[in-house]
């Protein structure tokens, strides 16, 4: 389990360090403060892959060199330079990417993240198994924007992969399986609900379905199924007492929203979840009963859960639900704000009494 991260040069990050971290981690601060992008380094440091580059410019919904307007008075050629630009602190092609992360056995992961736009392929591609790939860009190589991610472990180097991009192509690659269904949850786009249909037969086989509906019930008690049908595109339907069973889709934000975090949960191949604005669609009057559902889960799946909120009525709901009699889950929660002075993004640790008291005397949390 992560206790600590440090961060340079990634997204809004010049250099923040933040400690303490437990199994519930709940993060809070004005907007702009570095919430989401908080959430990407963790991202990247629970898998440093050239993949994972692309499925954060995903989630992210950044525009990249294959999807410009011709309207640009850059021509097309160009632009791929500019396809790593907005991972870098102001732009800072030339810094490195630094990312340090400490488990609770003081074991200390490091992630390098650089740009190479040199062009020489034989430093790219200089492992015998990519002679595809050195063909692949091999007439693309005046023009090669390449992202080298390292990781190191122990003092030794244990995993490269890349990013590129030219004039006609991006891709990334890695030593890693490609993973489907990233364990990162935005705060505005729904899965697909084939993905969600696969991760819901997948809770059926390991005998983790029931917690679906038991979370769908929180929402809306007269929910009393949930199947899925492959007739056609694979489909969750849900069904109220005395109706008939509707699609997953025709259900509210929600709903939907909820389906995607417990299966993402109880299908947990990672060891951890991402949530950016966990609060989005779910009722004040809900949100204690769904935060016990996610205590109690991530330490039956043994998984961490990083979730972000603007919400003073969820982080109510979370210091209330942390604080109950016999809570097994461990949690905290963490403020992100800039100093005034600098402008700098500094992160502090609220133990749960401390938050509860702030948000009783109305003093300032959330970053106020």
């Amino acid at each position: 389990m992560l206790k600590e991260i440090e961060i340079q040069n990634f997204r809004c990050f010049e250099q923040i360090k933040i400690s303490g971290f437990e199994r519930v981690n709940l993060i809070g601060g004005k907007n702009n403060a570095g919430k989401t992008a908080l959430l990407e380094a963790l991202f990247l440091y629970n898998d440093p892959d050239g993949r994972s580059i692309f499925a954060l410019k995903k989630l992210r919904m950044e525009s990249s060199a294959s999807s410009e307007s011709s309207e640009w008075i850059e021509s097309i050629e160009s632009i791929y330079k500019r396809e790593w630009d907005n991972l870098f602190y102001s732009l800072n092609k030339d810094a490195v990417i630094v990312i340090h992360g400490k488990d609770e056995s003081n074991v200390v992961d490091k992630i390098e993240i650089w740009l190479d736009e040199s062009g020489n392929v034989d430093n790219i591609f200089s492992d015998t198994n990519v002679e595809r790939l050195r063909e692949l860009f091999l007439k693309d190589k005046d023009d090669l924007s390449v992202l080298n991610i390292k990781l190191t472990r122990y003092n030794q180097e244990t995993v490269n992969s890349v990013a590129i991009a030219t004039s006609s192509k991006k891709m990334g690659f890695g030593s890693r399986p490609n993973v489907k269904e990233p364990p990162f949850i935005p705060s505005c786009m729904r899965s697909f609900e084939r993905n969600l249909t696969e991760l819901f037969d997948l809770a059926r086989l390991n005998e983790k379905d029931s917690e679906v509906l038991k979370a769908f019930q929180i929402l809306d008690y007269s929910i009393e199924s949930v199947d899925s049908f492959s007739i056609g595109e694979p489909t969750l339907y849900l069904r109220r007492k005395g109706e008939k069973r509707l699609p997953l889709s025709l259900f509210g934000d929600a709903i939907n929203r909820v389906a995607e975090i417990i299966l993402k949960l109880v299908n947990s191949e990672h060891k951890i979840l991402l949530i950016d604005e966990i609060e989005n669609g779910i009722h004040h009057t809900s949100q204690r009963e769904f935060w016990r559902v996610l205590f109690r889960l991530a330490v039956e799946m043994d998984t961490q859960i990083f979730a972000t909120t603007h919400s003073l009525e969820m982080l109510q709901a979370f210091a209330d639900v942390g604080l109950e009699q016999n809570q097994e889950c461990s949690s905290a929660y963490f403020e992100l704000a800039r100093k005034l002075k600098t402008n700098q993004i500094i992160g502090s640790r609220l133990d749960l009494e401390t938050l509860s008291y702030a948000i009783e005397h109305q003093e300032g949390v959330r970053g106020e």
